[in-house]
């Protein structure tokens, strides 16, 4: 039968926002493998006792520290073996959460003879052994982001935008974007694709009269006019049109015209199938270097987010749609 173990973990995390990482010495022989290696307090659980328990016991045991029980917040878990263990070990790992005041006196073990204050915002010094793996850990699941060295420094427009997710916004986000930048004096484009028809967009109205933002529909009007029923379908207009509509982003994107192009609705015609992905990823890395670039819809590819600079997910948590309330012009048309 195969050993399993139970380790509590703990992100020690102060007022400005750093975690506390420790230093083992490697003094036991189970741990010889990991001296001078970096990572957050905690270990293994003990035989009959419980999780919280066992956390709070190693705490104490490696800083000194009394933590109130009500602290800990479970953040997530993860399994992994012990590297060099010739019978791979498997140990799941439960890691939490514990805020602590600024003033914390930590007193080591004999386990480690150092301690570290990082901050999981920054790069982190590379003679940390072994932190890098739960400082990415914590960054994933805290939901923090690191700089962008693409982008480090930029200045003015060129970089590349991306709105995606469920929820209602997306492209009233791109639209407001376009209008803010057409009111700061700059030349805008929009492609819309996969939204042909004139009758269901009230916003193009108002499009219609702004002097420096242009504006291209390309797609079949899905709704049927007389039930009102959206055509799901995919047929072969639909991927001519697709290819219509990039073609014209390819202009928008390296005539030196536009300082911001919209590609409205590009993420879900690749996804659909009506738009081949490595044509579309070859207009992108075409456009001009001072383009600023907009892309919205559902399930971008992984290919598409690797090259934005800014990605924001509208998430559903609510829609009055599902309530049976029908679409309302100026509001959702």
């Amino acid at each position: 039968m195969q050993k399993m173990y139970v380790a509590n973990k703990a992100f020690l995390v102060n007022p400005q926002g750093k975690i506390l990482f420790l230093r083992e010495t490697g003094f036991r022989d189970d741990h010889e493998f990991s001296k001078g290696r970096w990572h957050v307090p905690g270990g293994r659980m003990d035989a009959g006792e419980l999780p919280l328990h066992g956390l709070l016991r190693e705490i104490k045991e490696e800083t000194g520290l009394e933590i109130e029980p009500s602290k800990p917040k479970l953040l997530f878990a993860d399994t992994w073996t012990i590297p060099g263990d010739r019978d791979q070990t498997r140990i799941t790992g439960l890691y939490y959460v514990i805020e602590v005041t600024a003033d914390v006196n930590i007193e080591l073990s004999e386990e480690h003879d150092a301690l570290r204050w990082v901050d999981p915002r920054v790069d982190f010094s590379e003679d940390m052994i072994g932190a890098d793996i739960e400082i990415d850990y914590y960054r994933k699941y805290a939901k923090i982001l690191r700089p962008d060295v693409r982008v480090k420094g930029f200045d003015g427009y060129g970089l590349v935008q991306l709105y995606y997710g469920s929820g209602k916004g997306k492209s009233t986000s791109a639209l407001g974007q376009a209008v803010r930048c057409a009111g700061a004096g700059k030349r805008v484009a929009i492609i819309y694709f996969d939204k042909g028809g004139d009758s269901h967009y009230s916003e193009r109205l108002m499009l219609d009269q702004i002097e420096n933002i242009d504006y291209w529909a390309t797609g079949r009007d899905r709704i049927d006019a007389k039930s009102g029923r959206f055509d799901f379908s995919i047929v072969d207009t639909d991927k001519l049109e697709a290819v219509r509509g990039l073609e014209l982003a390819r202009e928008a994107l390296t005539c030196g015209n536009y300082d911001l192009v919209v590609l409205d609705e590009l993420s879900p015609t690749i996804d659909l199938g009506m738009l081949d992905l490595q044509r579309a990823l070859k207009v992108i890395d075409e456009k001009h270097p001072t383009v600023e670039l907009i892309i919205t819809g559902r399930n971008p590819h992984e290919e598409i987010k690797s090259r934005a600079h800014l990605i924001t997910e509208m998430k559903l948590e609510g829609h009055y749609f599902y309530s049976g309330v029908k679409a309302r012009e100026g509001l959702d048309y």
